[in-house]
């Protein structure tokens, strides 16, 4: 008989167990140990993967892949050794761990087939401050191989797979090239200090490198028996995580107190004064993926331009909208009409004067990077604020004319 763990309702814990080390900044990463579940595990979910995906707080997977929760408490232990006389997986801390597949290669779905497992940070990263990421890893009893590359990304937007796909086309922040529990199953720590490139305000584990630079070495410890004799070991390299953490190398100081309140000086302009035909590239503006609603983290920005218009009342400008070449040319035109619409509109809605903008969008005809490459359509999906008049009688004439990639760059 399988030993299969049946809960009629899943509470959040109150406990965290990744603390960050001495004279570190918080822990960013919400519910880093997989603690937090809501709501009734669902029937036979064996493998945990619908637990992740309808009941764990805060974790999701940006592609179709189905990572798993594994509940392990102390007197289904106990039943394992007395009853099967096998020592189970158990999380590092706490009663939970999530397990993600970093290769499957008997996978019908997609010839390099790898779950990841995505998570919003608690607030977005400061650019150009250090930070410190960790995260323990244990290759599961099943799985039938070792392997190596388990890295995370840390980005702006939520990553978004297309269904089964891999994310291989994305350069990790951190990839642990060399293979994980070698030696024999333990939980080792995967760990990297980086510096912020940008407001980073999400957070993704797994192996984002194809099946030409994963290494597969079988196991020579899997046991025969698992839970029962009809129990197979998996045909794959499976491992469990936890204890996430992500948070900065050096805390925040104490504010000072604050002084005695003075009389308010005449507000300096938060960007130098703009020239006629300048553009501002609006790369802190964010959107919701493949929308056009603006994300509350593109206020600040959004306020400078507000603050800037108010500083040159007869400054008038247009806001140009771009995007990569995936998906329809008709779709890509009228979702960067909508983008700019939506900034024009934020503009408005804070007092500049609709005669004083226009917004165009050209959809995917301007390119300024290759669309072959994730880094260069990540540079193609922009948006611009074009000044094309400051006073009366200083104006020019905007043909919008960029020099458009082609192989020949």
């Amino acid at each position: 008989m399988k030993i299969q763990l049946t809960l009629p309702l899943l509470l959040a814990a109150t406990i965290s167990y990744a603390q960050p080390p001495a004279g570190h900044g918080e822990n960013l990463v919400p519910n880093p140990g997989f603690e937090d579940l809501i709501g009734k595990a669902p029937k036979d979910d064996i493998d945990g993967s619908a637990v992740f995906r309808y009941n764990c707080v805060d974790w999701k997977s940006p592609t179709q892949s189905t990572p798993d929760i594994k509940l392990v408490f102390p007197d289904q232990i106990k039943r394992a050794k007395r009853d099967h006389g096998v020592d189970i997986d158990k999380p590092r801390t706490g009663y939970k761990m999530a397990a993600i597949l970093t290769h499957n290669p008997g996978s019908k779905r997609s010839d390099t087939y790898r779950e990841y497992m995505q998570v919003k940070l608690k607030q977005p990263l400061i650019e150009g401050r250090e930070y410190y990421c960790e995260f323990w890893a244990m290759r599961a009893r099943q799985g039938r191989f070792i392997s190596n590359n388990l890295g995370f990304v840390v980005s702006p937007t939520p990553l978004e797979g297309n269904k089964w796909d891999p994310l291989t086309d994305i350069p990790p922040t951190y990839n642990k090239s060399e293979l994980i529990n070698e030696k024999g199953r333990q939980w080792e720590r995967i760990s990297f200090t980086f510096t912020a490139a940008n407001r980073s305000n999400f957070l993704i584990i797994g192996n984002f490198l194809n099946n030409e630079k994963t290494t597969l070495v079988p196991a020579t410890d899997v046991p025969d028996l698992i839970l029962s004799n009809d129990e197979k070991a998996f045909e794959n390299s499976y491992y469990m995580i936890d204890d996430v953490m992500l948070c900065l190398t050096q805390a925040e100081p104490e504010p000072e107190p604050e002084p005695e309140p003075e009389p308010e000086p005449e507000p300096e302009p938060t960007m130098p004064e703009p020239k006629v035909g300048e553009k501002i590239k609006l790369d802190r503006v964010f959107f919701e993926t493949a929308k056009w609603g603006l994300l509350q983290e593109s206020n600040e920005q959004l306020d400078e331009l507000v603050q800037l218009m108010n500083e040159y009342p007869q400054m008038e400008v247009e806001i140009h909208g771009h995007t990569d070449s995936r998906g329809g040319s008709s779709y890509n035109q009228e979702l960067s009409e909508n983008r700019t619409r939506s900034v024009y509109e934020y503009l408005v809605e804070n007092g500049i004067e609709a005669e004083r903008m226009k917004y165009i969008g050209y959809g995917e005809e301007k390119p300024i990077e290759d669309n072959m490459t994730a880094a260069g359509r990540q540079m193609n999906r922009r948006v611009e604020f074009v000044v094309v008049k400051i006073k009366e009688g200083v104006e020019v004439e905007q043909s919008n004319e960029v020099k458009p990639y082609t192989d020949e760059d």
